[in-house]
């Protein structure tokens, strides 16, 4: 009998170690795939380049406005974005009024939430431009940053500076010209020696542009938040997907009202300890 079940045993261990090498195998051969499924189920696509060329068609956009609520203290604001800080928007959208791409209003969108969180808490009114600058990420390796755009901005003397791009930035560009990049970026900062600071690494994670936008970051000196955090899909109500569908390809990943939100908490904190 114990000659039979040592047997029995046998056969059982040999047979389980033979189906553990085949599965062993098919899990290497079949790595590829699973590594893409198991980044599925923990990760958030990032949007293509190829859809986000079908955003920030028209080139410098911008808008002026003043928040009052009769303050003593008064600021400008200078936003350089791309389509998460000032565009047209879906067609989802009811309403059609140019914000932050998929903000569901332009209260809503990162700027105007972060100057509400500054007039309100910090007792400021504010004078603000905000300027779409999707152009100079696309062609900079090329072309300087085009400053007569500026002339038509209420701020363009701001108090404080904050540039949210990168997004845009290809990443065949940020690899074979980061060096120019980092020349052309310090020179839109040198533009404004009187002006608090304060650029963004993009809202979806890259390595290569977070390294180099940290870089720029240190060498000009000038404050520093990271987005990236945001957008890599740990928190997927940060994308205006979690809420709506969009036809357009690329639309949902851009944040919606609550990763707007995010965003300008993030500004927020850094504004908030250079503000007496």
């Amino acid at each position: 009998m114990k000659r039979k079940i040592s047997k029995v045993l046998i056969a059982s261990i040999c047979l389980n170690a033979i189906m553990l090498l085949m599965l062993c195998g098919v899990a290497y051969y079949k790595r590829e795939g699973i590594k893409r499924r198991i980044e599925k189920l923990f990760s958030h696509e990032v949007v293509s380049e190829k859809n986000l060329k079908q955003f920030n068609k028209e080139p410098y956009e911008f808008s002026n406005g003043c928040i009052e609520t009769g303050n003593e203290e008064r600021i400008k604001i200078l936003f350089l974005g791309n389509s998460l800080t000032y565009t047209g928007v879906p067609e989802e959208e009811p309403d059609k009024e140019r914000r932050g791409l998929t903000s569901t209003s332009k209260e809503k969108d990162y700027a105007h939430q972060l100057m509400k969180m500054l007039n309100e808490k910090k007792k400021i009114d504010i004078d603000y431009s905000v300027l779409n600058i999707s152009t100079f990420e696309r062609t900079f390796k090329d072309t300087a940053f085009d400053y007569s755009q500026l002339e038509k901005c209420v701020a363009k003397n701001p108090d404080y500076l904050i540039v949210q791009i990168g997004e845009n930035i290809s990443n065949e560009d940020m690899i074979n010209y980061s060096e120019e990049l980092e020349k052309q970026y310090a020179q839109l900062l040198a533009n404004f020696p009187n002006s608090i600071k304060i650029i963004c690494i993009p809202f979806w994670p890259d390595k290569n542009k977070q390294n180099v936008i940290t870089k720029i970051a240190v060498d000009n000196n000038v404050y520093l938040v990271d987005l990236s955090h945001l957008g890599n899909g740990i928190d997927k109500k940060n994308y205006a997907s979690s809420y709506r569908k969009y036809k357009q390809p690329g639309v949902g990943e851009h944040p919606g009202d609550y990763g707007m939100r995010n965003i300008a908490n993030n500004l927020f904190t850094v504004i908030n300890c250079t503000m007496k």
